[in-house]
């Protein structure tokens, strides 16, 4: 296998790592295939083996290669990866964020069960203050959809923290820092296209109303009812195109 030489930047083991995943993802390697020594590949891209040896690293890091002693480094089966990892290429097309949105919204339903059984009247109130605030930013034609979009991601944390749950409260920071990071004007258009509107944000208020009333499986309904429908909202857009 052939990978292109590179230029000398700061961010070479990323570069290698992009190759090699990239390489990966095309069928170029498969799960189980060793991969060439750290001499090889440095000679293949034309760098020194420090840098093949940190993008190694990073690589075992995320899972996706294994080193055996004495015989090498293997790329892992998919079954045997022990991390979870969003790639840069997700963020390149609008549908990637709704196959993320919808991953996400699978947990955050059900923390929001979670949070009905655990919620104090402090949590309640902070969760009422975030719905003013999204009623509010429905008059705000310059940042309107800004403020929403914030708004409802301090909801979705607010909820996720009141569950308790730290795997499932990780698990949504981290997908949904990467959108606010990499489809942060993509995401904000879509607020102002389609939640930016009474009518969505009383599915959240029907939501903070289960779990004021501690009642889970209500909680859950109005969580799969809101999210679902944003997911929906967003796929039904007549400009929903790759980008």
């Amino acid at each position: 296998m052939k990978f292109k030489s590179l230029a000398r930047t700061p961010s070479l083991p990323q570069e290698i790592v992009a190759s090699l995943t990239g390489a990966l993802h095309a069928g170029e390697l498969q799960p189980g295939d060793r991969l060439p020594s750290e001499q090889a590949l440095a000679t293949e891209f034309g760098v020194a083996r420090t840098v093949v040896r940190e993008a190694i690293s990073q690589l075992k890091y995320d899972g996706i290669v294994q080193s055996r002693v004495g015989v090498g480094a293997f790329i892992s089966q998919p079954q045997e990866r022990t991390a979870f990892r969003i790639s840069p290429e997700c963020f390149k097309k609008r549908k990637e964020l709704l196959k993320l949105l919808r991953l996400r919204n699978g947990v955050v339903i059900e923390v929001a069960a979670d949070a009905a059984q655990a919620r104090s009247n402090r949590d309640i109130v902070r969760m009422e203050s975030i719905l003013k605030e999204m009623r509010d930013a429905i008059s705000d034609g310059v940042h309107g959809a800004e403020r929403h979009f914030e708004a409802e991601r301090q909801l979705i944390l607010a909820i996720a923290k009141v569950a308790d749950n730290e795997h499932a409260l990780n698990f949504i920071v981290m997908i949904d820092s990467q959108i606010a990071e990499k489809l942060r004007s993509v995401a904000v258009k879509n607020t102002k296209a389609t939640e930016l509107a009474a009518a969505a944000i009383e599915e959240q208020v029907q939501l903070v109303e289960a779990i004021k009333r501690g009642d889970p499986i209500a909680a859950r309904d109005r969580a799969r009812k809101h999210y679902d429908n944003a997911a929906q909202r967003l796929a039904d857009r007549a400009d929903f195109v790759d980008l």
